[in-house]
C-alpha cells in the first residue's frame, strides 16, 4: 500500500485539491507511459503488442497470463490477461481483456483486433493489423494511507475513460518472424482537472523478432528480441533465449536491459495446451524488498485443425 502523507497546516483546502489532482494526473501519465505492461513471455503472446501477429498460428485459442511484479511489496504491479483469437482462411479476429493493477490505480483494458494476411511466396507471409480498444483508469483512494486531510477531498475515487488506436505489420515464414506496430496513434488528449492544460498521451513503438534454428531434430534454438519504445523515454529492450527439446520441454534465459534477468520454463502438454513460467529478479537494489517477480501462462487450441492456409508448426510462432 502507497503511503501518502502531508500536514495539513500547510495548505489551504483549494491548494489540498489542487495539489491532489497534480499528483494524481502525474501518476496516471507516468502509468501511462507503459499503457502495455511488459511481459517476460512475449513470444508466446506477441499479439498482445502487436495486432498483425492475430491468428498467425491458424487454429482458434484461448490464452490466459498473469503477472505478479515484486512479490512481497505493498501495492506492486499485477497484470492479468485473457485473450481469444479466431483465424480465417485470410483474415483473423482477436480479443484482449486485460486487468492491470499498480497501487492505487486500476485499469481494466478491451481491444478489439483484426488482421489480413497477404502472401508474398509460398513461404513467406505478411500480416497487416488493427486494434481499437477502450480502457478504463481508477484512482483508489482507498489504497492510500492518509493522515490529517478534513472535509470530503478524498471520499470518492478519481476515474477515467479513454479510447485507444493501434495498428502492426508482422512478417513471418516457418522459421522467423518480425514485427513493428504501434499505439496511441490517435494520439488522443484528455482535459486535466482543475488545469488549463491538456495531457497527451505517450505514442509506443514495438518492434519484435525471432528466429528458429533447428541443432538437430529434438533440439532447437530459438532467440528473440522486444525493443519498446516511448517518447521521451529510453529505449527499452528484452533479450531472450529459448531452447525446445524434443518439441515438448522449453527452457530458456532472458534478460530486460538494465531492469532483470530472467529463467523461462514451459511445456508443450500435448498439440492442443502449452503452459509456462517465468521468474524475474530485479538488478538494481529494488529485490532486496520483494521476492522477484513471477509470471505464468495458459494456451489452449479450441480447434484441433487449422482454419487458415498460413498455420504453422505450433513449436514457437
Amino acid at each position: 500500500m502507497m503511503k501518502f502523507i502531508y500536514n495539513h497546516k500547510l495548505f489551504s483546502h483549494s491548494m489540498k485539491k489542487v495539489f491532489f489532482i497534480w499528483m494524481f494526473t502525474s501518476i496516471v501519465s507516468i502509468a501511462n507511459a507503459q499503457d502495455f505492461p511488459l511481459h517476460t513471455q512475449y513470444m508466446y503472446n506477441k499479439s498482445f503488442v502487436n495486432p498483425g501477429a492475430v491468428g498467425v498460428k491458424g487454429k482458434i485459442s484461448l490464452l490466459l497470463m498473469h503477472r505478479s511484479q515484486w512479490v512481497g511489496m505493498d501495492g506492486a504491479p499485477m497484470t492479468s490477461d485473457i485473450s481469444i483469437e479466431y483465424p480465417l482462411q485470410n483474415a483473423a479476429f482477436g480479443l484482449d481483456m486485460i486487468q492491470d493493477q499498480n497501487g492505487p490505480i486500476s485499469k481494466y483494458t478491451g481491444n478489439f483486433k483484426f488482421s489480413y494476411n497477404l502472401e508474398l511466396s509460398y513461404t513467406t507471409y505478411l500480416s497487416l493489423g488493427l486494434n481499437a480498444g477502450v480502457y478504463y483508469n481508477q484512482f483508489n483512494v482507498n489504497k492510500l494511507r492518509i493522515r490529517d486531510v478534513g472535509e470530503d477531498l478524498f471520499e470518492k475515487d478519481i476515474e477515467d475513460i479513454n479510447f485507444d488506436v493501434g495498428v502492426g505489420a508482422f512478417l513471418y515464414s516457418e522459421t522467423w518472424y518480425m514485427g513493428l506496430s504501434t499505439t496511441n496513434v490517435n494520439m488522443q488528449k484528455y482535459y486535466k482537472n482543475l488545469s488549463d492544460q491538456y495531457d497527451k498521451r505517450l505514442l509506443h513503438a514495438y518492434f519484435m523478432g525471432g528466429y528458429n534454428f533447428q541443432l538437430n531434430r529434438d533440439m532447437t534454438l530459438q532467440p528473440s528480441v522486444l525493443l519498446r519504445y516511448v517518447n521521451d523515454l529510453p529505449v527499452s529492450a528484452d533479450l531472450s533465449i529459448n531452447m525446445q527439446w524434443n518439441e515438448t520441454l522449453i527452457t530458456g534465459l532472458a534478460y530486460r536491459l538494465n531492469s532483470a534477468y530472467s529463467l523461462l520454463l514451459g511445456v508443450n502438454v500435448s498439440r492442443q495446451l502449452h503452459v509456462g513460467y517465468a521468474f524475474d529478479w530485479d538488478q538494481n537494489k529494488i529485490y532486496m524488498e520483494n521476492y522477484g517477480s513471477h509470471e505464468f501462462f495458459l494456451r489452449y487450441y479450441l480447434s484441433k485443425d487449422e482454419n487458415s492456409l498460413r498455420y504453422q508448426n505450433p513449436r514457437f510462432f
